[in-house]
């Protein structure tokens, strides 16, 4: 099996990425890697590691997408770029299964549409993050900006498609599925949602529990949240704003006086534990459900460790065969309407 790594168009150098890719290697033995980009970059990347040399192609390419790029635009106009040809590998090369990439999001789902292709079936793919809960599990956002306008016949797929990978992949043989809406009760939020927790409602193929409040996200309590990509987007923004205000406002009360700073050396071992436990890297990347092979968009300021991470994700989820799960899903889904 081959994964298939974008070494460019993220903020950190190219040099990060690959560092991260070698690093993936020690994870199993039943993988190679494809670094695509600046092949004099890469290969001098790679004289300063230690790894084995037959698991590591690299594919040269001219040009980077940036996310200043449109990126329609950008992936006709920049055909040798590292995202396309690394896009190029996925879907030609028969052995290359997944894909990583720390490049812009816009461009990374264009190419997965128009360069990789749908699952047959599917309406719209839909970007996946897993955020990690209270409870020391994690839970699926779908999706999280990838459709801002939706019908109702897509969040439903969004739920079968969630379903399938928290089963096959965090071996949740029901997981629960929550639908985002500004109140629990069954007759909150708009049109569309209402429309949608009907549906969900009446599916025998999703264990659909009910509408959530955005405060609960990370409570445990769920292991799917649906929503359009615009609610999504939101809420994961808005939890991300929310963690980091947390830490400002931490490390400030702790800068402010002498006393503060005593009662942190008591407390560093709890707050370093709190830290691990919400710390999103630790996770992977978001997952492009419904495209034609495994797609992780990784964070764009991602360091080596987390580039790593994603690579391990990728291998995980072919070997857990979600796009198999996801293909049977979303056709018992259309054989039953």
């Amino acid at each position: 099996m081959k994964i298939v790594v974008d070494t460019c168009g993220g903020d950190k150098k190219v040099q990060e990425v690959v560092k991260g890719a070698i690093k993936s290697l020690s994870f199993n033995k039943d993988f190679k890697v494809v670094l695509v980009g600046p092949e004099e970059e890469i290969n001098s990347a790679l004289k300063d590691l230690s790894y084995d040399k037959e698991r590591v192609e690299v594919v040269n390419s001219t040009e980077v997408i940036t996310c200043n790029d449109a990126p329609m635009e950008a992936i006709r106009k920049k055909p040798d770029s590292s995202l396309i040809k690394a896009c190029k590998v996925l879907k030609e090369d028969e052995d290359a299964k997944a894909f990583v990439s720390t490049g812009s999001t816009g461009a990374v789902l264009a190419s997965g549409i128009f360069k990789v292709g749908r699952i047959d079936g599917v309406l719209r793919p839909a970007l996946a993050p897993l955020i990690p809960t209270l409870t020391g599990g994690k839970v699926m956002l779908i999706d999280s900006g990838a459709n801002v306008d939706c019908k109702k016949e897509n969040l439903v797929q969004f739920a079968l498609m969630g379903s399938s990978y928290m089963q096959k992949v965090e071996k949740i043989s029901k997981p629960r599925v929550a639908l985002i809406s500004n109140g629990t009760e069954d007759k909150k939020g708009c049109e569309l949602t209402k429309e949608v927790f009907k549906l969900l409602s009446e599916n025998p193929n999703i264990n659909f529990v009910g509408n959530m409040e955005a405060r609960d996200m990370v409570s445990g309590k769920y292991d799917v949240l649906v929503a359009d990509g615009f609610d999504g987007n939101i809420a994961l923004k808005a939890l991300e704003g929310g963690a980091k205000t947390v830490t400002t406002l931490l490390k400030q009360g702790i800068k402010s006086s002498f006393w503060a700073k005593i009662g942190y050396l008591f407390l560093k071992k709890t707050i370093s534990g709190m830290k691990e436990k919400i710390d999103f890297n630790k996770i992977g990347g978001a997952v492009f459900m419904g495209v034609e092979k495994i797609m992780i968009k990784a964070h764009g300021a991602s360091d080596s460790d987390c580039v790593a991470k994603c690579i391990t994700q990728a291998f995980t989820a072919v070997e857990s065969d979600v796009v198999g799960c996801v293909r049977e899903a979303i056709g018992k889904e259309l054989e039953q309407n």
